[in-house]
């Protein structure tokens, strides 16, 4: 090394670097695709979700309604997507609480176009927005962001099942 050159980084060897390489990719899908519970999808898809996720899954019955189940899927990071599921077996709801924003077309399925054109309409300009509410003839969601908590609620009003209370949904 010369007088005024920077100095020479060290090189991880080819197994750190590689190991990095796949921490970093897992990291990024993770972030990327934190959620792909799927809005009037049917039940038996709930479990690819959680296996794509490499989450734990566990089946609660509705606290409020003995025909609607909840399927929670729990991520590393302790992350939650809970899909509620009617008795005719499809997903009428669908609820996060993550550390990433989740990406709202794999949560909403064949009802992300529905967001987008509401999203787009409702957008007030520049700056962040910390809280919005869409509702419109057949979507409902509720979302919410601080730092890195994401909470929200997006539901179909056509396939929510008969006695169900939207508010008893968590």
């Amino acid at each position: 090394m010369t007088r005024g050159s920077p100095p020479r980084r060290r090189r991880l060897p080819r197994s750190s670097r590689s190991l990095a390489r796949l921490l970093a990719a897992s990291c990024l899908a993770l972030a990327t695709a934190a959620a792909h519970a799927v809005l009037g999808g049917r039940a038996p898809a709930i479990a690819a979700d959680s296996n794509r996720l490499a989450g734990t899954r566990r089946i609660e019955p509705a606290a409020a309604n003995a025909d609607v189940q909840v399927h929670v899927i729990v991520l590393a990071d302790g992350s939650q997507v809970r899909e509620f599921v009617g008795p005719a077996g499809i997903v009428f709801a669908v609820a996060w609480s993550t550390r990433f924003k989740p990406r709202l077309e794999t949560l909403l399925g064949t009802y992300a176009t529905t967001y987008a054109d509401a999203a787009a309409r409702s957008a007030r300009g520049p700056g962040v927005r910390h809280a919005m509410t869409i509702a419109g003839d057949d979507l409902v969601v509720h979302a919410a962001a601080h730092l890195n908590a994401h909470v929200g609620l997006a539901y179909a009003p056509s396939l929510v099942p008969a006695g169900v209370r939207i508010d008893d949904l968590r």
